[in-house]
């Protein structure tokens, strides 16, 4: 068996070196190998020299898995006849995850408030490692959706690593419904303040916050906290439809920039807006990705809100799927979200050091200096309590002190 893990990474290293040209690294100047021909060099040596042999239908599969898993690329999915795709980004799974992959490792991006995973401490951000016995395989989330799931009651043990918190460490999380839970809630907060809070992009989200907000200020709201944290999924067209409540007609809402024909567009306002007066704070945290993560960057690059809390997960891409015959498909990032200013959305992996790269700094349409480099950076950072919701206060108290847009940015920026 030890032949047969030695046939992928040969396989992996030639098949790489097909798409590339392939250079010695050293600073002299050495013939160009192409990577075609390398390929078939090292194949023809497996298929005579390797001491199992392997059928090269096998080695072709290998090499293609092996292939896809070596791109920077944390969606990219090669698919065979029989292996199911995996879940939605929106789609909740075991006790209340939703679940990511990110540098080689399984992340949480958030958990479904008031479900078991919620419950037993898990934060958006932990990576887990492990579900009971078994290790968490970040190629894999079909199959570790199905290991979280189970029947209702039963345990399961999460093996977790968080920032922060020295070596890893186990939960203990008990299986069962998960709440069901509004996708769109609203309320009057006093003062004149009202809450809209997302919880999910759903079909029609635009058009039920436009309803709401007429609502809400038949009854006196002024002004308004939209709440975006742990908002998980949705498409680049509904953060765009809900950006576009608040801006100018006309303005620049995202981008999106890829490699096919048709996968770059440029969004924009397409409506003049009954709220643009309105007095804005906007709630994110490590949780808030995907759609989200388009309408805060699009309100913080033109000054149209404060952006509170915490950064924002980083997730803005568009994938797209490619039949490839015989049952199977491949799934590939084809296309980035960008904003206004020209941040992208998607958190780049780290570098082969494990270094994160220095963030960018953008200006905003005021001149206000943001910073890019993936997911969105609040204007205020505001640390996360158990006890009180210290995002929430912050955004009453500039909230209830703003009578226009531009007031509330500036009351953010004096000194408390």
């Amino acid at each position: 068996m030890r032949a047969r893990w030695l046939l992928a990474p040969l396989l992996l290293a030639a098949l790489a070196a097909g798409i590339w040209l392939i250079r010695p690294a050293t600073q002299t100047a050495a013939p160009v190998v192409s990577g075609t021909k390398l390929f078939e060099q090292v194949l023809a040596k497996v298929r005579t020299a390797a001491v199992e042999p392997v059928e090269d239908q096998e080695l072709y599969r290998r090499a293609a898995a092996g292939m896809i898993e070596e791109l920077d690329d944390p969606y990219a999915v090669l698919l065979l006849p029989g292996e199911s795709a995996p879940p939605p980004d929106d789609t909740p799974v075991g006790p209340g995850l939703f679940l990511d992959r990110r540098d080689g490792l399984v992340v949480i991006v958030a958990t479904v408030p008031g479900s078991p995973a919620a419950l037993a401490g898990i934060h958006a951000g932990d990576r887990l490692l492990g579900v009971d016995s078994a290790v968490a395989d970040p190629t894999r989330l079909d199959r570790l959706a199905n290991q979280l799931d189970g029947k209702a009651g039963s345990t399961l043990e999460l093996r977790l690593r968080r920032t922060g918190v020295r070596g890893q460490f186990a939960l203990d999380v008990v299986r069962g419904p998960l709440p069901d839970l509004p996708a769109l809630e609203s309320s009057l907060l006093g003062g004149g303040v009202a809450r809209v809070r997302i919880a999910r992009f759903v079909a029609g989200i635009a058009d039920s916050v436009r309803r709401q907000l007429d609502q809400l200020r038949a009854e006196g709201a002024r002004s308004l906290v939209l709440d975006l944290r742990s908002t998980v999924g949705g498409e680049l067209e509904d953060g765009v439809a809900l950006a576009d409540l608040f801006l100018e007609q006309g303005r620049t809402i995202a981008q999106r920039r890829g490699r096919p024909v048709g996968a770059s567009a440029t969004y924009r306002d397409s409506l003049p807006s009954a709220f643009a007066t309105m007095p804005l704070a906007l709630l994110i945290d490590a949780g808030t990705a995907g759609a989200a993560e388009v309408v805060a960057g699009a309100l913080q690059d033109h000054d149209r809100a404060a952006v509170l809390g915490q950064h924002s997960f980083g997730r803005g891409v568009t994938r797209s799927t490619f039949p490839l015959g015989t049952g199977a498909s491949l799934s590939l990032t084809t296309s980035l979200w960008i904003t206004p200013s020209g941040r992208q959305i998607q958190r780049p992996p780290r570098t082969e050091s494990g270094d994160t790269l220095p963030r960018p700094k953008v200006k905003s349409d005021a001149g206000r200096v943001l910073l890019g480099g993936g997911g969105i950076v609040p204007d205020r950072q505001i640390a996360e309590s158990d006890h009180t919701d210290l995002a929430l206060a912050e955004a009453r108290r500039v909230l209830t002190r703003a009578g226009s847009p531009a007031e509330v940015l500036a009351i953010l920026a004096r000194p408390e």
